[in-house]
């Protein structure tokens, strides 16, 4: 079939640009090709293929993304001042085809994806009409992303799942993920709409979401004061939240599980925040306390150099890290360790290490911190940078990789487990050891710490969370910035913290959690939704391959002829040209060999 490729390089593909034929002739071409399988014992005459072999036939006919390589190979270049985006040929292919998803946003993609499963064929005839080419975009387009989708939510661990999803995501939005430890606390920007909307991303299993992170992050995105508000202007003072939550059976192993992910979304702004907050945990409504000495002095005009009102009057003028900020530090440290102490993993490692500890977002791999630390009295939970780890934690984290234990031992020592171990949790030597002393170094604990924990002691001096979300709603927009700026989580770098419940039920004057629809996933899933359409694309392809049939046995006359007969040359050029159209040219010999049906049962 080469000579067909060559064809439709010079000729065809000069008229379509939105989708690559080439590589729908290769994967057919692929499957026509392949050696059948032989068994032992008579064959059984006419017997269909179990539905497991057609199961796995159906899935190798759809394209395959390496979804191991969608995020990694987008990648932020800075030259000359200005970031370009470099994109690796994974990506680029993916979003070729998920730009073909029907909806104007993110919102309308989704439900649109969610309608193909029950309204496949219908959605691919309303939307191609009588170009062939459209239809075939469609139907591919759609069977790409529920098998890439599968892919990445079921065979990937939890951590790897997260990043994937974002980098799939991102791809469906035209948009592009925003590298860790930037001081925001989003993870991508979505442009599907020419707009550039920063979004955070929460996936979780069904009853067990929750929204939180770093609440200075949060304030910074809110305020303008992080360095990547400035590439969002139109979409200042918020931060869209996309929560999906996982229902899968998860007894079946890899692309065997099944089930669906629910979307859901809403949206953090200057306005809704403290509404927002004043209705999350006991712990995480702390962070919206506003201080009473401030909030006289902003009602009395007083803006000028105000965002730094309460650090002016505490010991420390600087502010502690942020999780982030702390997370780089632990990572680098880690890093480091490592290698003085020669112990060998791999960079991919590493990675899959730091992912699964999550050191700037996850408090169950932290001990509470020192009360007295904080003038004593009642616990104050996790505090990164004051917070020993927990080993027996950690350690487990470290049993679920394959390439710990007797792998890791053989490769560095018997002692290497144990001493990876320690390079993480060690009080001294290990990675938050020198967090803790980055943090001390800074002169940015005890005493600092000491008097914000004395003022916000009763209310005398920090107002309740009822009390600060009343004041707060009658404040400006620029006096709202110096408040938030100045409030008790953002001065104690405290994370905030929505349930399952009160994230699904948010309802403000501005924003509203939305449901946007489900997505099934699963190999039976994909392979279910594929036979919805088969028909349809079996008729298409199948009268391409007529065509493309009657191309090559004109030029093979024709070449044959001494390339005299111009007319065999017109009408496989002709041929070319009309592929792509509803017509199919019919050949003067009527005795041709039928092609099998690429997506049938054969």
């Amino acid at each position: 079939m080469s000579e067909l490729h060559e064809i439709l390089e010079e000729e065809y593909l000069k008229q379509i640009n939105e989708f690559d034929l080439k590589m729908l002739l290769e994967m057919v071409e692929e499957v026509l090709d392949a050696p059948m399988q032989l068994e032992e014992g008579p064959p059984v005459a006419g017997a269909p293929p179990s539905e497991e072999k057609e199961l796995e036939m159906l899935l190798k006919m759809i394209p395959d993304i390496a979804v191991s390589e969608i995020g990694w190979s987008d990648v932020r270049n800075v030259a000359e001042g200005q970031e370009n985006e470099i994109k690796g040929p994974e990506r680029q292919l993916l979003e070729g085809y998920l730009k073909n998803i029907q909806g104007a946003n993110f919102a309308e993609k989704i439900e649109s994806i969610s309608n193909f499963y029950t309204n496949g064929a219908g959605m691919v005839a309303e939307v191609g009409g009588d170009d062939r080419t459209k239809r075939i975009v469609q139907a591919i387009s759609y069977l790409v992303f529920y098998k890439t989708l599968t892919k990445v939510i079921t065979n990937f661990n939890a951590s790897s799942a997260g990043f994937s999803f974002e980098s799939f995501l991102a791809a469906l939005v035209n948009g592009y993920q925003i590298p860790a430890n930037t001081g925001t606390i989003a993870d991508y920007v979505d442009r599907s709409t020419g707009e550039v909307i920063p979004v955070s991303l929460k996936l979780y299993r069904q009853g067990a979401l929750e929204v939180g992170g770093s609440y200075k992050d949060l304030v910074n995105d809110l305020t303008g004061v992080g360095k990547e508000t400035d590439k969002w202007p139109g979409f200042a003072n918020k931060m869209r939240y996309v929560v999906c939550t996982k229902e899968i059976d998860d007894k079946a192993a890899g692309l065997d599980q099944e089930g669906k992910i629910n979307f859901y979304q809403f949206d953090f702004t200057l306005n809704n925040i403290m509404e927002i907050l004043h209705k999350s945990s006991d712990k995480s409504r702390l962070c919206i306390r506003l201080p009473r000495e401030l909030l006289s002095a902003v009602k009395g005009g007083v803006t000028k150099g105000a965002e730094n009102y309460m650090n002016d009057r505490l010991p420390s003028r600087s502010n502690l890290p942020s999780a982030e900020e702390l997370e780089k530090i632990f990572t680098d440290g880690l890093k480091q360790i490592l290698i003085n102490k020669k112990i060998a993993i791999s960079q991919m490692q590493f990675d899959d290490l730091t992912q699964a500890l999550d050191y700037g977002k996850d408090d169950k791999i932290f001990l509470p911190a020192d009360p007295e630390i904080y003038g004593g009295g009642a616990q104050v939970g996790v505090v990164r940078g004051q917070s020993d780890l927990n080993a027996k934690v950690v350690e487990d984290i470290l049993k679920k990789f394959d390439w710990y234990e007797a792998p890791l031992r053989t490769t560095t020592g018997r002692k290497a487990t144990a001493a990876l171990l320690q390079a993480i949790v060690s009080k001294k030597a290990g990675a938050n050891g020198a967090v803790k002393k980055t943090v001390s170094s800074r002169n940015q604990a005890d005493k600092r710490k000491a008097e914000l924990s004395r003022l916000s002691q009763g209310e005398e001096h920090f107002l309740s969370p009822e009390e600060s979300a009343k004041e707060y709603g009658q404040l400006g927009t620029e006096q709202q910035k110096i408040a938030l700026l100045n409030s008790l989580g953002y001065l104690r770098t405290y994370k905030f913290h929505l349930s399952h419940g009160a994230t699904l039920s948010i309802q403000t004057k501005d924003t509203k959690t939305e449901f946007l629809g489900a997505i099934v996933v699963g190999r039976r899933m994909v392979g279910e939704v594929l036979k919805s359409i088969r028909e349809l694309l079996n008729t298409e392809i199948y009268e391409i391959f007529q065509s493309l049939k009657i191309l090559s046995d004109s030029l093979n006359l024709y070449f044959a002829g001494g390339l005299e007969n111009n007319t065999l040359a017109k009408a496989a050029t002709t041929n070319a040209n009309n592929i792509g159209s509803k017509e199919i040219l019919q050949s003067d010999d009527e005795s041709g060999t039928q092609l099998p049906l690429p997506f049938s049962k054969q």
